[in-house]
C-alpha cells in the first residue's frame, strides 16, 4: 500500500549518476537494468530514449547475456598464491580469475598480458541437455591448430556442492590466428583484453586524399580490377555453343585446372579465382584493345571476326584509364610501371607486388606471426554436480583482433525462435522481407526490450553485429528452412503437404494433388499442383460463364492457372480453381482440366456439365487464345462427351460424341477482345490501314456485311496475317456467326478476361517470385479470405465496397474509363509536333 503513495520527485545530477552506475553494475553482472525505475534513457542496445511514463518490457535472457561486459580479471593476492588458491592442479596455476554469471556470452575472453601469464574464466552454465551451451562456442577466435586432451583430469578451481574438486574432461587447443590480405602491413599486433561493445575496427589502408587524387585513385582501381576480371574470365565462348565447323577449327580450347597460389603465370590471375575446377572448355584467345571508326576503344577476342561473332566484345570503356588498360593487355612493362609508380607515390597502389615488381591483386594468407595463445578447457564429468566450465587462456594474442562475424549459439537460438514464429512464411523469408514484416519486427522489439515509443524499428544487427551481414542471415534462414521443411520449399515440399492434407476432412483440404505426369515429346513431363477448397468446387460447378488465364510472375519457375467467374448473388469476382503447372502443351492442359473437374466432383458429388453437351451447366468460357490451352480444353470436352449419342442441336446430322476438339470449342469458347486487339496492334506497322481496320472488324456478334471479301483482304496482307487467321478456333471465338454459340449466351458472356487479370493482380500485390510452397500458402490465405468475405455478406449483408458492383455501377465505370481514354488519345494527337 505504501508504494501507491510514493511521489515522483526530480532527482539531482548526483543521484542520477549513482543510478546510472547501478545500472552499469547490473549490466555487467548479466542482470536486467530495467529492474531500476529511473528517468534515465535506455542504452542504444535497448532502444532510443523514451519517456519515463512508457512501460518497457525487459529484453530476452539471450540478449541480456550478449550485452554482458566482462570485468577485468582479478589478480590473485600473495596470500592466495601462498595458499594455492590459483592452482588448477598440482602442476598448473593461473595468475588471475574472472567468474562470469549464468549463461554469460563472452566472445573475447581476456588472456595473459605477457608470455606465460594465464587467466582463468569460470562460466556458470545451465546443465540441462537442451539448454547447455559450451562457452567455447561463443569465442570469435578460431581454435584448433593443435589439440590435446584427456579424461578424468583433476581441477581444483571447479568444486562440487561439498567443496571438493571435481574430475573433468580436459581439452587443450590454441588460437589459429587470422587470415589477412597480403596487402596489409605485416606488423605484429598484440592484445589480451578487449570488449566487443567498444570495438572500433578501422581499416589501416584508409587515406585522406584531395578530391583530384581521390578521383584518380578511383579510376586507377576500377581499371586494374576490370583488367583482373577480364583476364580471369576471358572469352567465355564454350565448346558447347552451336557453332559451325569452321568456327570450331579456329577455336583453341583448354581445360582450366585449379592453380596453386605460387603459380608464376602472368599477374597470377588464376590464383585470384576460386579453387573449384572449371569443367567447361573455354576459348583460349587473347584479349586485345582496338579503336573503332569513331575513335572509341573496345576490347575483343583475337578470334573475333564478321564470320565468328560469338567471341567476346566489350565496349563502353569510358570509365577506365584506357592507356593504362591498353598497357596491361599488351603487357607493356615500362608503361605499366609508369602508371603504378604514380599510384604508389600517391598512396593508393597498395596491392601486393610480385618479385618482378608487377602489381597484382592481394590474396588471403595466414598471419605470419603464429599466435601463442593457448586454451585449456575443463568440463566437469557431472555438470549437475558442478554446473560450471573453466577456460584458461594463456599468453597474449599476436595478431589483429578478429571481427565479430560468428553468431553465438544463444543468439542463433533466439533468432531461430523468431523465424519459427513466421510459420509457413518462413518458406519464402529473406533478410529484406524480415525487416518489412511488421509481425517479425514486433517480435524483435520484444526480444530486444525495445522502447514501445521509439520512432524507428530495431535492426537485425541490434541482436548481434554478425547479423548485419545479410548473406549470413540468409544462411541462417536456409538452415531453419531445411529443418522446418525437410523436403524443401519446392515440388517435394508441396507433395509432402498434399499427403498431409489427405488426412484432413474433405471440407478442410486445399492442396488436392501434387503429381507428376508423363507427356509425349516432353522429357521433364508435367508437374501439377491443384489447390481448391470445397467451397471453390461448389462455385465452379454452379457457374455458367467461366474465365481462364495463366500467370507467370507469382511463383518462381511455375505457371499459375486460374479459373474465375462472376458471382451475381454477391457482386464480385471469385476464383474457383488455382493450379501450378510446369507445361503449357495441349496434353498438359487436358490433364489439368481433367483433374480440376474430377476434384470438384469429388468435393461436391456433382458431375461437370457443359450446356452444348448436356443441355445445362457451363455455357461459355473466355480465354486469351493460347493454342495449347484451347486445344486441351477441347480435348477434355471430347472425353466428357463420350457416351453422349444424341445429335447436336446446331448440326443435327452430327452426334455429340463424334465432335472433335475444335468442334466443341466452336460451341462455347470465346476469345478475349483485349488480347485480340493487342495482337492485331502488334501488326499495325506491317499492314496497311485497310487491312488493319478489316482485321479489327472481325470481333463482332453480328453478321459481317461481306465476310468473304473481308477474309480475302486479310489473306492478301501477307504470311503473318494468314497465320493469325489459320488458327482453327480463333475466328469462331471472335466472330459469332461462324460459331455455334447462341446469341444470348454470346452476349451474356464477358468480352474480356479482366476478372482473371484483376485476380492475378490482387494476389500478386502480396508478393511475386515466391517459392512453390509459399505461393501455395499465400494462395490459401487469399482464397480463405475471399470465402469469409462472401460468408460475411450472406450473414450480415456487408459488402467489400461502399458501392456494389451492379450492372449499372460497372457500366458507368466502363463509360467513364472509355471517355478518359478518348481524351488521352485526343490530347496526344493535338500535342504531337508537326514535322
Amino acid at each position: 500500500m505504501a508504494r501507491d503513495h510514493v511521489r515522483h520527485v526530480n532527482l539531482s545530477d548526483v543521484q542520477l549518476a549513482a543510478l546510472k552506475a547501478a545500472q552499469d553494475i547490473l549490466d555487467n553482472a548479466g542482470l536486467s537494468p530495467l529492474d531500476l525505475n529511473t528517468n534515465l534513457p535506455p542504452s542504444r542496445d535497448a532502444s532510443p530514449a523514451a519517456p519515463s511514463t512508457s512501460v518497457q518490457q525487459p529484453a530476452s535472457p539471450e540478449v541480456i547475456a550478449a550485452r554482458y561486459r566482462p570485468p577485468p580479471a582479478r589478480l590473485f593476492t600473495t596470500d592466495e598464491v601462498a595458499r594455492g588458491c590459483n592452482k588448477i592442479n598440482r602442476e598448473t596455476s593461473v595468475d588471475a580469475i574472472i567468474e562470469h554469471p549464468l549463461s554469460a556470452i563472452v566472445e573475447y575472453p581476456q588472456t595473459g598480458s605477457a608470455p606465460g601469464l594465464a587467466v582463468a574464466h569460470v562460466f556458470h552454465i545451465d546443465p540441462s541437455p537442451n539448454l547447455f551451451i559450451h562457452p567455447k562456442s561463443n569465442l570469435q577466435y578460431s581454435l584448433g591448430d593443435s589439440h590435446n586432451g584427456r579424461q578424468n583430469a583433476q581441477c581444483f578451481l571447479l568444486k562440487d556442492p561439498f567443496g571438493k574438486s571435481v574430475l573433468c574432461s580436459k581439452l587443450r587447443t590454441s588460437c589459429k590466428g587470422l587470415k589477412l590480405c597480403s596487402a596489409r602491413p605485416d606488423d605484429c599486433l598484440t592484445h589480451d583484453y578487449v570488449d566487443r561493445h567498444s570495438l572500433n575496427h578501422t581499416s589501416p589502408l584508409s587515406h585522406s586524399d584531395s578530391p583530384q587524387t581521390e578521383a584518380k585513385k578511383e579510376v586507377f582501381l576500377k581499371t586494374l580490377n576490370f583488367f583482373c576480371a577480364i583476364k580471369d574470365k576471358g572469352c567465355s565462348l564454350s565448346s558447347e555453343s552451336n557453332l559451325d565447323d569452321s568456327t570450331n577449327e579456329l577455336l583453341m580450347y583448354h581445360e582450366s585446372e585449379s592453380t596453386d597460389m605460387d603459380s608464376e603465370s602472368e599477374f597470377d590471375i588464376d590464383a585470384l579465382s576460386s579453387r573449384r575446377e572449371r569443367k567447361r572448355k573455354t576459348c583460349k584467345g587473347n584479349l586485345v584493345m582496338l579503336i573503332d571508326q569513331f575513335n572509341q576503344p573496345f576490347i575483343q577476342c583475337e578470334y573475333f571476326s564478321t564470320a565468328q561473332r560469338a567471341h567476346l566484345v566489350l565496349r563502353n570503356l569510358q570509365e577506365f584509364d584506357t592507356p593504362y588498360l591498353h598497357a596491361l593487355l599488351e603487357n607493356d612493362q615500362p608503361n605499366i610501371f609508369q602508371f603504378e609508380e604514380y599510384a604508389r607515390a600517391h598512396g593508393y597502389a597498395y596491392w601486393h607486388r610480385k618479385s618482378d615488381g608487377v602489381l597484382c591483386q592481394g590474396v588471403l594468407r595466414k598471419w605470419n606471426h603464429k599466435c601463442t595463445t593457448t586454451y585449456d578447457i575443463y568440463v566437469p564429468n557431472d555438470l549437475f554436480d558442478c554446473p560450471r566450465v573453466l577456460i584458461v587462456s594463456r599468453n597474449p594474442h599476436s595478431h589483429a583482433l578478429p571481427l565479430p562475424v560468428k553468431t553465438p549459439p544463444a543468439i542463433v537460438k533466439c533468432f531461430s525462435s523468431l523465424l519459427l514464429r513466421l510459420e509457413w512464411k518462413l518458406a519464402d523469408a529473406t533478410p529484406r522481407q524480415l525487416v518489412l514484416d511488421s509481425g517479425f519486427m514486433q517480435e524483435l522489439r520484444c526480444v530486444l526490450g525495445w522502447s514501445p515509443t521509439a520512432d524507428f524499428d530495431p535492426h537485425l544487427e541490434d541482436l548481434h553485429p554478425s547479423l548485419g551481414n545479410l548473406d549470413h542471415v540468409r544462411w541462417l534462414i536456409n538452415v531453419m528452412c531445411l529443418d522446418r521443411f525437410p523436403n524443401g520449399t519446392g515440388f517435394d515440399g508441396a507433395k509432402l503437404l498434399a499427403d498431409e492434407q489427405k488426412k484432413l476432412p474433405l471440407e478442410r483440404r486445399y492442396i488436392h494433388c501434387a503429381e507428376t505426369h508423363c507427356l509425349p515429346n516432353v522429357d521433364s513431363g508435367l508437374r501439377l499442383v491443384i489447390c481448391m477448397t470445397s467451397r471453390m468446387s461448389q462455385h465452379l460447378l454452379s457457374s455458367k460463364r467461366l474465365s481462364i488465364d495463366t500467370s507467370f510472375k507469382r511463383v518462381r519457375g511455375w505457371q499459375e492457372f486460374e479459373i474465375e467467374s462472376w458471382d451475381d448473388d454477391h457482386m464480385r469476382s471469385v476464383v474457383s480453381a488455382r493450379a501450378m503447372t510446369s507445361s503449357q502443351t495441349a496434353e498438359a492442359h487436358l490433364i489439368l482440366f481433367r483433374r480440376i473437374f474430377e476434384i470438384a466432383t469429388q468435393d461436391t458429388g456433382i458431375p461437370v456439365a457443359f450446356y452444348h453437351i448436356h443441355g445445362f451447366g457451363i455455357e461459355s468460357i473466355i480465354a486469351d487464345g493460347h493454342r495449347g490451352q484451347a486445344k486441351g480444353l477441347g480435348m477434355y470436352c471430347v472425353e466428357v462427351s463420350q457416351g453422349q449419342s444424341q445429335y447436336c442441336i446446331r448440326e443435327p446430322h452430327r452426334r455429340i460424341c463424334d465432335l472433335n476438339p475444335y468442334d466443341h470449342l466452336c460451341r462455347f469458347y470465346r476469345l478475349c477482345i483485349t488480347h485480340f486487339q493487342r495482337n492485331i496492334l502488334a501488326l499495325r506497322g506491317q499492314v496497311s490501314k485497310n487491312v488493319y481496320d478489316v482485321m479489327l472488324s472481325l470481333a463482332s456478334a453480328e453478321a459481317h456485311p461481306n465476310i468473304r471479301t473481308t477474309l480475302s483482304i486479310i489473306r492478301q496482307g501477307g504470311k503473318r496475317r494468314e497465320d493469325k487467321e489459320s488458327s482453327k478456333f480463333a475466328l469462331p471465338a471472335i466472330y459469332r456467326p461462324m460459331s455455334f454459340i447462341p446469341i444470348a449466351i454470346w452476349k451474356a458472356s464477358p468480352t474480356i478476361t479482366n476478372g482473371n487479370e484483376q485476380a492475378h493482380r490482387n494476389i500478386n500485390r502480396g508478393r511475386i517470385n515466391l517459392t512453390l510452397l509459399a505461393g501455395i500458402m499465400r494462395g490459401y490465405e487469399y482464397d480463405v479470405r475471399a470465402t469469409s468475405s462472401i460468408d460475411l455478406h450472406i450473414i450480415h449483408g456487408i459488402n467489400t465496397r461502399d458501392n456494389k458492383s451492379t450492372h449499372l455501377h460497372r457500366a458507368k465505370h466502363a463509360v467513364s474509363r472509355q471517355s478518359k481514354l478518348e481524351l488521352k488519345v485526343l490530347h496526344a494527337i493535338l500535342t504531337k509536333p508537326i514535322v
